[in-house]
């Protein structure tokens, strides 16, 4: 089986990398005769053909601008088409990387399959991120009723999906595959009051509340800290505001398998999060058995147990999120067990392989579909 791949992430193509995308998408390769990821790069970016493995490369579009993106990916996929038949398209959103696909699949006959890694759909924060995102909401719309199949990382997107006429067999739910063993510790005796989030600083991390929460723990638990890992284009904006505030602590890139000490080292894991589809992050977090007190997202809802193994907080309310962050920092035994609760959960529920066999079931189905 022949795939390409369509998205935006720069790592496949040997840009600054996160987390574990090349390990992943090199597994994947091993299930494939050819596995091909045609990336959005610009040509300031300097990009070259990056090969993660004999049978699976990286093909950055070096574009001129953004509008030329479409024209410059279906170039790319013609000259690999030309050298092996292409059995499936993968498009990384419903956005832009699908307007390609749905053209690709037009001229050429290729089954397409639509990931989805968001929540987009009757989300009124994340339509208020952007203006763009209005139009992206459109393309979306257009573009998920010409898709083969659409893969969704939880069943409250799936559910979006199906009050917009998708058939329910047309949509996979399949959970982004994360080695949980990686995060697995046991845990330590003495914690010390850390508050730990992880994600990318921009506005659907919502870290203003993040922060607002933080100042009203600290007015109750002074020796409490809270620390920030990762980075985005609002990381310079919210370091300058709390440069004066000593608890908050800013990590900036932390590579992804040093992230595991950190969660052992934390006492609560925090998301703020205004949408999430799924928030890997609270995996980790949960393999780490600390409990988290998160915002109510689709992707968090889906995780945690409220009140079993963590919180579920309405969107954007800092005093509930502080109220029950204190409530966790001062009661060590009812930390503790939820902590063992969410390790139990996850670990029961989720896992690597089980992600990956399911993928690749959904690339077969799809590619056999008459």
């Amino acid at each position: 089986m022949n795939i390409v791949n369509i998205g935006t992430d720069k790592s496949l193509v040997g840009g600054k990398s996160s987390g574990d995308s090349v390990e992943r998408h090199t597994l994947y390769g091993t299930y494939l005769e050819h596995f091909d990821i045609i990336v959005y790069t610009s040509r300031r970016d300097k990009l070259a053909t990056f090969e993660m493995a004999p049978n699976v490369t990286g093909h950055p579009t070096n574009s001129l601008t953004k509008l030329r993106f479409v024209r410059d990916a279906m170039r790319i996929f013609e000259r690999i088409h030309r050298a092996h038949k292409v059995d499936l398209i993968v498009c990384q959103d419903p956005f832009v990387p699908a307007v390609v696909g749905v053209k690709l699949k037009e001229r050429f006959g290729v089954k397409l399959q639509i990931n989805f890694h968001g929540d987009f759909f009757d989300n009124p924060y994340w339509r208020r991120e952007h203006l763009k995102h209005r139009f992206y909401l459109r393309l979306a719309e257009k573009n998920i009723k010409q898709a083969d199949s659409i893969r969704v990382v939880s069943g409250a997107i799936k559910d979006k999906l199906i009050k917009r006429g998708i058939q329910a067999y047309n949509i996979f739910v399949i959970p982004t595959p994360v080695d949980l063993d990686k995060f697995k510790t046991e845990p330590t005796q003495t914690v010390a009051k850390t508050v730990l989030t992880v994600g990318r600083i921009d506005a659907s991390k919502d870290i203003a509340t993040f922060i607002e929460a933080a100042q009203l723990v600290y007015q109750q638990l002074p020796e409490a800290t809270f620390k920030i890992i990762g980075r985005g284009p609002l990381e310079k904006k919210f370091r300058a505001a709390t440069k004066n505030l000593p608890y908050i602590l800013w990590t900036g890139y932390v590579a992804h398998n040093e992230l595991p000490k950190h969660y052992q080292n934390a006492a609560v894991f925090c998301l703020t999060s205004t949408n999430e589809s799924f928030g890997k992050v609270l995996l980790e977090a949960a393999m780490s058995r600390l409990p988290a007190v998160a915002t109510s997202t689709a992707g968090a809802a889906e995780i945690i147990e409220n009140g079993v193994s963590g919180y579920l907080i309405p969107i954007g309310d800092a005093a509930r999120i502080a109220e029950r962050l204190v409530y966790l920092l001062q009661n060590n035994s009812v930390r503790e067990q939820m902590g063992q609760n969410a390790f139990r959960v996850v670990s029961s529920k989720y896992g690597f392989q089980k992600s990956i066999d399911a993928m690749v079931a959904m690339w077969r189905q799809t590619v056999g579909k008459r």
